[in-house]
This record gives structure tokens, sequence and C-alpha cells, in this order.
């Protein structure tokens, strides 16, 4: 399998892009991004069909839905399909035009429905493979959900999600997981701030949803018994946390990319608190964390990823939680010592060009 195909709707433009349809690249330091770079290590031809999802938010109709302006509903539906149409005849067209051995989704598929796969397995008899990092049960639309069975192969980062596809109809459900580190990429950055360690503790994650709501009590906790945590969230998260004032001082903003890299390698502990949607773990920042060579605290890891007390640290309650980050700010040797066998660990075995490796031979399989 030499030729792939990689559609996306993950694309961000600048200012200047607004409303460019497509892209043919990743914004750096995002999953896709170092996905697609693996898999153009080991294949003649990745080309990437990265579609823009700012033009699917339709910001001017959904404010007048907003206000309740008769028939702005009707008008958004409707301009929502014409675009998920022109989106699919620009795929349409690319398989078309060309010979794929491989045509894989991943991410921000707005555009999908079943008619649309049903058309392109019509076209052709080629595997068609999902990437889904999110539980389908909570987190997709229903024409996202009533696609599962149209994929020969969904590859999942967490292992409980792999009950909710084949509920849904799935024919084969492989946890590879998707989600890796990229510790040379990391390292490039971090290598200037590992040993000058800024923060003792911070966390950087979602607080903006009532699904997240356990995060912001379980910081609000170790806050409330004097831990000092700093922060980085949605800027919308704010208006959540109106009645957490100890949180809410505690926010330093919002940060992605090349930023996030920076604080993660300046940190002395990491936290990171799954969404409930995510049963056994497996989120991005799972592997992030270690990439960083940063200490790990988490409250789930799946068996045999990394190893509880030599590559992460995990916690069981509040209290448990409490004692440990006690604990490891204290015994600097000890913290230094899981950290870097974290990522040794990732450097060994989580790596992308892993997860690509393995999906190929699955796949060819």
């Amino acid at each position: 399998m030499n030729n792939i195909l990689y559609i996306s709707g993950d694309g961000v433009g600048g200012a200047k892009q607004r409303w460019k349809i497509y892209f043919n690249y990743f914004d750096p330091f995002w999953k896709n991004y170092f996905i697609t770079n693996a898999l153009k290590s080991i294949v003649d031809n990745c080309e990437i069909i990265n579609f823009s999802h700012q033009i699917w938010f339709l910001r001017l109709i959904l404010k007048l839905e907003s206000l309740g302006i008769y028939g702005s509903t009707m008008i958004r539906l409707k301009v929502v399909n014409i675009i998920n149409l022109f989106i699919q005849n620009i795929i349409y067209r690319k398989i078309d035009d060309n010979y794929y051995d491989l045509i894989i989704f991943s991410d921000n598929l707005f555009f999908l429905n079943k008619n649309f796969l049903k058309k392109i397995k019509q076209r052709t008899s080629i595997k068609v493979v999902l990437l889904s990092g999110v539980s389908p049960k909570y987190l997709l639309k229903q024409s996202e959900k009533d696609c599962a069975q149209y994929f020969d192969l969904i590859f999942i980062s967490d292992p409980g999600h792999e009950t909710e596809w084949k509920d849904l109809g799935a024919q084969r459900v492989i946890c590879l997981p998707i989600s890796a580190g990229s510790p040379n990429t990391f390292q490039r950055i971090t290598k200037k701030y590992i040993k000058r360690k800024k923060y003792d503790i911070v966390f950087i994650g979602r607080l903006d949803m009532g699904a997240n709501k356990h995060r912001i009590k379980i910081l609000n906790f170790l806050l409330s018994k004097g831990v000092e945590i700093k922060i980085w969230t949605w800027s919308i998260s704010k208006k959540f946390l109106m009645e957490y004032p100890l949180l809410n001082d505690q926010i330093i903003g919002s940060v992605y990319g090349k930023e996030m890299v920076k604080i993660l390698a300046q940190s002395k502990i990491v936290l990171n608190i799954h969404d409930p949607s995510v049963p056994y773990g497996g989120n991005m920042r799972l592997f992030e964390i270690p990439a960083s060579n940063s200490l790990q605290i988490a409250d789930k890891c799946p068996d045999g990823w990394f190893k509880d007390g030599d590559e992460i640290v995990l916690y069981k309650n509040n209290n448990n939680l409490l004692k440990k980050v006690k604990y490891y700010l204290k015994n600097d040797q000890e913290r230094i010592r899981i950290s870097n066998n974290g990522y040794k660990r990732v450097v060994r075995e989580h790596r992308y060009e892993h997860r690509v490796e393995k999906l190929m031979k699955i796949v060819q399989s």
C-alpha cells in the first residue's frame, strides 16, 4: 500500500485563509500532523485533504438562530447540507481521478454520513479506515454514528470504546492506541527548559463542559488544601468557574502547540484527569507529558502502557492524589527517575511511528 488518501475536518486557517475550503497539510503539534508525517516516511504518497471546520460553524446564521430569528434554523440546515455535499463531491472527484490503496478518515468529520460512505464503497473496492480518539456514544453526531458499519476498520485510543463502536455495527475495531508521543519534536523545545522547572504543578485541559465538572472539583480540592496549581484552559471555561474562585485565580490562559510543550517541560508535575467518556485512559496528554520529560500523575492508564510508580503515577481518589502530589514535590530524585523512565517508554514503544507501522500491518493483513 503506497498511495493513501488521508481525509480530515481538522483544518484551521488564519485570518488570511478564513474562507479556504481545504488544506493539504496539518498544523504542527497536532495528532494528524504527526500521523501523516509518519505515514509519509513509509509510503510513496500520502495525500492530505484537510477541510476547514470554520466553514461549517456559520457564525452569522448561528447568531441569528440564538436570537430566535424565524427561519434561521431551516436556513442553517440547508446551508450545512450544501456545504457537506460540496465537500463530498471534492472527495468523490479525488477518488475517481486517482488510484488509492487506502482511504483514512480522521477527526472532526462533520461532513460524514452513511450515504456518502456507501457511494465511496460503490466507487472503489479499497479499504476505508477510521481513526477515532473519542467516544462515539457521547461525542459523535448521529450521522457519524450511522457510518460505523461502512468502515472496514476503526482504530481507537481507549479500549473501552470498542464496545461502543460494535454496538453501532462496526465490523472490526482495533485499539492501537491512536494517541502517541513525538519525543524528537518535543525535545527540540524541551531541552531548553527541562532543567529549569518554573512550575510545581500544572493542569492543561478543558473545564468548559458539564462532563468535565469532575476536573473542576478535583482541582478545587487540591487548591483548598494549599496545593498551588497553574491552570491553562479554554477561555470560555471562565464562565463555568464562577462558583470556584480558587480556580479562577489560578487560570493563566489558553495554550496550544509549541507553547503547551514549553509549559509541560517547565513543570515538575502535570496532572492528567481524563474526560469521563474515556473509561480506561488514552488521551493525547497521556503520551505528551512523558514526551516532555515531566512527571505525569493521572487518574487512569490502560494496563501495560506505562508502569505505575516507575513510568507514571496513578491516583485512586482525591486524598490519594493529595498525598502523592506532596510526596513527589518533596522527593526530586524519585520524581525525576519516574519522569525519565516515562520518557524512555515513549521513545521505545509509544511514538507515532510505532502506531503507523502497526496500523499498516493490520490493514494489510
